[in-house]
């Protein structure tokens, strides 16, 4: 499974509960060491019976059952946090993960990590929460909130797990995950890992919060598929004065396609 590191953004498919439960146990003892807070939203199966869910999971783990008395980690009924205003309202979900990650740092932590049976969305439009995934990957940019999104397969359709997944820049099988920062100034994205297929929504995703003048640095990428290098060509386009940073091997492939005079301008070796 992905070494999760903090800032990851992460699309994760199950079938069945027991899945969801073990995935989680190993995020959140990553959390800890870390010693980032956690918090844990389960789905359908556990709601009625978050206690129990609990002693479950300290019963797999020691470290957990220490930080649930703590509350350094936390379980807690989705419907309650996401379908607060009584619907899906990407602005709150945007605002309450932003406050939370506030919190947790504010109470010490190094930041928050979550781990969230997202079946609360079912009933949500497809496009509606590819879409939110999307742009939920800036909430990631500083490394301080981390999360893994768990698409039970069980409810929903193979299709939109795959467009949700892909719409995360990360994957629990991802050997190269796809990650972001912003660097202080905010005017340079630096992206590491590989861009392919499975992430390609996120990929897309990030180019797009590029602006006029801000530097694309993929000096750390180690892969970029036909896809990627296209969506790189659109932004360096559609974006006034993007410059782009890249090494050698990218460099060459950016000049194949058009784009490799501003590049190396800008490339690093």
């Amino acid at each position: 499974m992905l070494a999760i590191q903090p800032g990851d953004h992460v699309g994760a498919p199950f079938t069945l509960p027991s899945q969801f439960a073990t995935t989680t146990v190993t995020v959140a003892e990553r959390a800890l060491s870390h010693q980032a807070q956690m918090m844990i939203f389960p789905g359908d199966p556990h709601r009625d019976g978050l206690d129990g869910f609990q002693r479950g999971l300290g019963r797999r783990s020691p470290a957990i059952a220490a930080a649930l008395t703590t509350g350094q980690v936390r379980v807690g009924d989705s419907r309650r946090v996401h379908l607060a205003p009584g619907r899906f309202d990407r602005e709150h979900l945007e605002e309450a993960y932003t406050a939370a990650t506030r919190r947790a740092l504010a109470d010490g932590y190094s930041g928050l990590w979550v781990s969230i049976d997202m079946s609360w969305a079912r009933d949500v439009a497809p496009d509606a929460l590819v879409s939110f995934e999307e742009s939920a990957s800036e909430l990631f940019t500083t490394g301080q909130l981390t999360a893994v999104c768990h698409y039970d397969t069980q409810i929903f359709p193979a299709g939109q797990v795959t467009a949700a997944c892909a719409a995360h820049p990360a994957g629990l099988e991802h050997e190269a995950p796809l990650r972001h920062r912003r660097s202080p100034d905010g005017r340079t994205l630096r992206l590491s890992g590989e861009a392919d297929l499975s992430n390609a929504a996120a990929f897309a995703a990030l180019t797009r919060t590029l602006r006029p003048g801000d530097v694309l640095d993929i000096t750390e990428m180690t892969f970029l598929d036909v896809r990627a290098l296209a969506t790189i060509v659109r932004a360096y386009r559609d974006t006034a004065g993007l410059s782009v940073r890249a090494g050698r091997t990218h460099a060459g492939l950016l000049d194949l396609v058009g784009i490799g005079r501003r590049a190396s301008s800008a490339t690093t070796s």
